[in-house]
Formats: C-alpha cells, structure tokens, sequence
C-alpha cells in the first residue's frame, strides 16, 4: 500500500485512491465544488488544488483525481496551494456572485469578495462545474442536458434551449448543483414539476391513498419498465407513497399474523 503524506501526516492508502480520499481519511479538509462520488471526477473547478512534491521538483495538482500509486508528499496549506485555490475562488464568485453556497464555501476559505469583474445576468450563477451534465448521462442515463457555445457564452442547456424531451424531471442534477443554481419548481395548478432554468416540466404522481406528491410520471415509468416483477400488487404499491406503501405492508403483515392464529 502507497503512503501519502499531507501536511506532515502519514496515512497509507489503496492503490489508486485520490489525494482527496486520503485527506479525508486523516481529517484535512479541502474544498471542493466539481467533485461528487456519484460520477467520475472532471476535475473542471481546480478548487481543490494541492502542491504535490517530486525530490526537488513541486507542481501543483487536483486533489479530486490525481491518483496516488506511489509514496507522494502533498502539502494542503502551502502557500502556492492556498493562493492558488483562493484565486479561483475569487473568479467563481464573480462568475456566480449571488449564490449562497459558495459564499458560505468562500468564507471558509477566508475569501470576502472578488477584484473580478460580475458576468451578465444572463450568464451568471453556473460555475460550468459539469456536475448536472455527469449526473444525467451517467446515472439517470438520459443526457437531456449538455455544454452549448465557447469562451465566455458557453452554458449548461437543453438542446436548442428548448424543453427536452428527454428530460424525466428527476431532478438529479438540482440535487448535485453545488451552488443552487438549478432549481425544481412546483406549478399547483398543473400539477408539473419543473426543472428551472431548463424549463423542462413533467406531470406529477400523486399518491393514490393520501394524495401527496411523488415522483413524475416518465420517471416512474422508467422505473418500472427496468423492475421485472410482472405482479400487480406491486404495481399497486408503487402507485403509493413510502409513508402509504408502509401502512399497506403493516397491514398485510397483521392479517397474515392473525390468519396464523
């Protein structure tokens, strides 16, 4: 097993782990936005940059993807790391200056404003962090989102800038948006979810014992056309909310108990 040492802390680790796995494993926090378990790692916001040290030789790398195969020596708190690290920082808050999670994420860091110019309004808000792009393709398996335009009119859209088709409204890449620029928005009196700013919507279920909202309807479908249960109970279950589904299976487990008495 290969060692890594982070600001004077030895800690060895599986063949192929991260520098990032191994600061977490000792506790040393570094920050990072682009990063998620859930799908590979782009390493496209640099946030998470650490100085890595080769005998006389020190180059700067992504903490989130650089594998370690060998003995390394990795310095989190050098100065080259953090000014580096805080320099981009002061480029994403200018790039998405009203969102509060990276606020909260630059204030940990020690970063108050930013000497940048602030992005268009119509630019502004997505980092490009590619995380909702990821999360679509490889887990939902859908790719209803993409990267459109260059330079500085490129952008996370639906194609044509239209509502997709593909889209199912899961609302994973709002879960993973790690400064909430994505957002599901209910419409009441359609009874849709949309996923804003693509302005994708999709029919709500609605749980058909209690009437509380649930998932929408292609991704239900999409659900149950990947289950090969051809059982109608099941089916029947499905259509119920967790807190519903619960009740019915603390039922039926009642009756069978009593039947056996």
């Amino acid at each position: 097993m290969p060692t890594v040492t982070i600001d004077g802390v030895v800690v060895k680790v599986e063949e192929g782990s991260t520098i990032l796995d191994a600061a977490r494993e000792t506790g040393i926090w570094i920050p990072t936005l682009c990063y998620n378990p859930s799908v590979s790692a782009p390493a496209v916001c640099r946030l998470c940059m650490v100085e890595l040290e080769r005998g006389k030789r020190k180059q700067l790398v992504t903490a989130c993807n650089y594998p370690v195969r060998s003995d390394i020596k990795v310095s989190v708190s050098s100065k080259r790391a953090v000014r580096a690290r805080r320099g981009v920082m002061e480029l994403l808050l200018a790039r998405a200056p009203e969102s509060e999670e990276l606020k909260e994420l630059a204030a940990r860091m020690g970063v108050e404003g930013t000497p940048y110019p602030k992005v268009t309004e119509s630019q502004r808000n997505c980092i490009l962090c590619g995380l909702c792009t990821s999360v679509c393709e490889e887990v939902i398996g859908c790719s209803a989102i993409g990267f459109a335009g260059r330079g500085v009119d490129r952008a996370v859209a639906t194609p044509f800038r239209l509502a997709s088709d593909e889209c199912i409204a899961c609302g994973a890449c709002a879960v993973v948006c790690p400064v909430g620029t994505i957002q599901l928005r209910i419409h009441e009196d359609t009874g849709e979810v949309e996923i804003s700013p693509f302005k994708s919507r999709a029919k709500l279920l609605f749980c058909e014992e209690c009437g509380r909202r649930m998932v929408t309807e292609p991704l239900a479908k999409q659900i149950l056309s990947k289950v090969k249960i051809d059982w109608e109970e099941f089916r029947e279950r499905a259509r119920l909310c967790p807190e519903c589904r619960r009740k019915k299976t603390a039922e039926a487990l009642g009756l069978i108990a009593s039947k056996s008495h």
